[in-house]
């Protein structure tokens, strides 16, 4: 279904529903190209609001000079990367709330900031932004609490029972101390230390 001013349609055609969509994408945009071009409607005349499925290699290139808007997958390193960048520069422009539905009273309405930066895909260059939203930010951050006391519970638990344990010699220290250096997360840095207690 292919619509205007948000909900209006104006094309429509069945397709199977077990099709994929990134396949289909490159042969309807043909179809739909001479559709509007009989009505006087110029290739590169219109944008192009899709999906995630858009952002193939096929599609893109089936495209042309049509210009497009649509969600990068998380898939391609170029998100993450443009994500971590905006991230760490911290120069975001406020858009604030966008929602049109009064919000219930247990779960306030999510508030907007986004940062501007370029993605490379299959070689050319694309404007991309990056789009930060306050409900999402809550609950990335209470997912990272949860992580980083998993993390922590983790460590001190395998610290503790090689803390306990006492070694004939000082390989088999080093051998369990290497050992436990390898049990190291992204969320928190150890320090093996070797203690002699002669007898």
């Amino acid at each position: 279904m292919l619509c205007v001013d948000r909900a209006v349609p104006l094309w429509g055609k069945p397709e199977d529903g077990h099709a994929s969509a990134k396949t289909l994408k490159t042969t309807l945009w043909s179809e739909i190209a001479q559709m509007l071009a009989r009505h006087g409607v110029a290739p590169g005349a219109y944008i192009d609001i899709a999906d995630a499925a858009l952002v193939t290699e096929d599609n893109l290139k089936a495209l042309g000079n049509t210009l497009c808007i649509s969600r990068l997958p998380a898939t391609y390193k170029e998100c993450e990367r443009a994500s971590a960048e905006a991230v760490t520069h911290d120069q975001w422009d406020e858009v604030g709330l966008v929602a049109q539905t009064k919000p219930p009273r247990h779960r306030p309405a999510a508030s907007y900031k986004v940062a501007e930066r370029t993605v490379t895909l299959y070689g050319k260059e694309s404007r991309a932004v990056v789009i930060h939203s306050s409900s999402q930010d809550q609950r990335r951050q209470q997912r990272l609490a949860r992580a980083i006391a998993v993390s922590a519970t983790t460590l001190a638990a395998a610290g503790g029972e090689v803390a306990k344990q006492a070694y004939c010699c000082r390989a088999d220290a080093a051998a369990a101390a290497e050992q436990l250096r390898g049990l190291q997360s992204r969320y928190h840095q150890g320090e093996v230390v070797i203690e002699e207690h002669p007898k």
